[in-house]
């Protein structure tokens, strides 16, 4: 299953191709629901207007193969952060960078 993660309304567009979308908001609330979905997940975006909260989440998930879990923006700014990630991520996976 993949979900959708971010703290606007717009997180739920994610609905309308099939992905599973979570509106929140807060800290505490995200750790509880990401562990809570981890086990059925395969895939997780997260807004990168969450992105204060992830680092110690992503951490914790990091060499599991699932679930992977990604920063992207979904409100309209890009720190180009989920973006380089992927790249990385993708790297690893077939073991050569993508330009």
């Amino acid at each position: 299953m993949i979900y959708a993660i971010g703290p606007t309304e717009v997180t739920l567009l994610f609905q309308s191709i099939g992905i599973k979308a979570l509106i929140i908001s807060e800290e505490k609330e995200l750790r509880r629901k990401i562990d809570e979905i981890s086990s059925e997940a395969k895939i997780i975006f997260i807004s990168e207007a969450l992105k204060a909260y992830v680092s110690d989440i992503k951490k914790k998930y990091q060499d599991l193969a699932y679930p992977i879990i990604l920063l992207i923006p979904m409100d309209g700014e890009s720190s180009d952060i989920g973006i380089e990630k992927l790249k990385k991520d993708v790297e690893r996976a077939i073991g050569m960078a993508l330009i």
